[in-house]
């Protein structure tokens, strides 16, 4: 006789993965949490409207995914804004990332092909295994090509003109923080991930910029703690 699932002892990351998945096994929810990312992670209500559901709905759903953590909310009554939980779903898919890659060594022993399987590995890894590069634009520049994507394609889920990324890669330009969240989308790296290599690309051109030493640096850490002690 099957052993019923409700007698086996399964694994808290397991539990807390299929509760993620269950709570977003809906396709208005899908819906509601992609508008969010695709407006750089902060919408209002009223945005959310767009989807193809009566608003009685829509707040009901919206209410469920505040309850169980995955929506933060911000502002006050009338004014509010809604953002996804950006740690949340960094670990999260880093536990599909883990699941699917043992699903994949899977697959390409049945097929017997030729070809090793890709390792999967969090989003960090991969971008601290690049080659030192002087500005972020050039870590565009590199990663895109690892990836295989044209500057056309990626300019396009950017929302910006060719030109105008052929310019950031080259560093003529900077690139504009609010576009960092289609980027991790484009990219498929962890948005604070990719936030964490932004920020230091900039800070470190600041620190040169100043013309100071990295003494700067530990004064700006100082003044940090002093910021979060107030």
């Amino acid at each position: 006789m099957p052993l019923s699932y409700s007698y086996t002892n399964f694994d808290d990351n397991d539990k807390e993965l299929s509760n993620f998945a269950k709570a977003l096994a809906l396709p208005v929810r899908v819906a509601i949490i992609r508008i969010i990312i695709e407006h750089d992670n902060v919408v209002k209500r009223e945005m959310l409207y767009e989807i193809p559901f009566n608003i009685e709905t829509i707040n009901k759903h919206v209410a469920e995914l505040k309850n169980l953590g995955i929506l933060k909310v911000y502002g006050i009554k009338g004014n509010v804004n809604y953002s996804i939980d950006e740690s949340l779903f960094d670990q999260m898919a880093y536990r599909f990332s883990l699941l699917f890659k043992s699903a994949r060594h899977l697959f390409v022993q049945h097929i017997n092909t030729n070809y090793e399987a890709e390792e999967v590995m969090p989003a960090a890894n991969m971008t601290n295994e690049m080659a030192p590069l002087s500005h972020f634009g050039a870590f565009i520049d590199q990663y895109r090509n690892s990836l295989n994507i044209t500057q056309q394609v990626l300019a396009e889920k950017l929302g910006v003109e060719t030109a105008c990324l052929n310019q950031v890669e080259k560093g003529e330009i900077a690139f504009n923080p609010e576009k960092l969240m289609l980027l991790a989308n484009a990219f498929g790296i962890a948005p604070t991930v990719l936030k964490r290599e932004y920020y230091s690309y900039r800070i470190a051109e600041l620190v040169d910029e100043s013309g100071c030493n990295e003494s700067l640096l530990d004064s700006a850490k100082e003044k940090i703690h002093q910021i979060h002690a107030g």
